[in-house]
């Protein structure tokens, strides 16, 4: 398998695994805090909309860190950075007296995230040496 091959097959991978994780976030949205103000169609719009180009810019932003280019970098990761907030700003705007469960929820997600990308990035820079 050629490079430019599996690059695209890992960032497609890595797309559907995004859209898989953000269904599993509508619904728990549905179930935990549409009570609380939030709308879970939109939501769900947001959620989906912000996850593909999230899906497709973290994957560009990781290849544009291993190839060392770094004005692409900056791009990808500020629409990266901005795709993987919408959601959660629409949460925390829209919610009324959110309970203190959301709040650890969406920094914990958070943390996780920027933890399960920097050990991504770790080990492809580490494979490419």
């Amino acid at each position: 398998m050629t490079q430019p091959h599996r690059r695209r097959l890992l960032s497609r991978l890595w797309l559907v695994a995004v859209l898989a994780w953000s269904c599993v976030r509508i619904a728990a949205v549905q179930f935990w805090l549409s009570d609380y103000g939030i709308d879970t169609a939109v939501f769900a719009a947001i959620e989906l909309a912000s996850a593909s180009v999230y899906g497709a810019g973290s994957a560009r932003l990781v290849i544009a860190i291993i190839d060392r280019q770094h004005k692409s970098a900056v791009k990808w990761g500020m629409i990266t950075a901005a795709m993987y907030l919408a959601p959660d700003v629409y949460v925390l705007s829209a919610g009324h007296a959110l309970p203190i469960t959301a709040y650890v929820a969406i920094a914990l997600l958070l943390l996780l995230t920027l933890v399960q990308l920097v050990w991504q990035l770790r080990g492809r820079l580490l494979a490419r040496q």
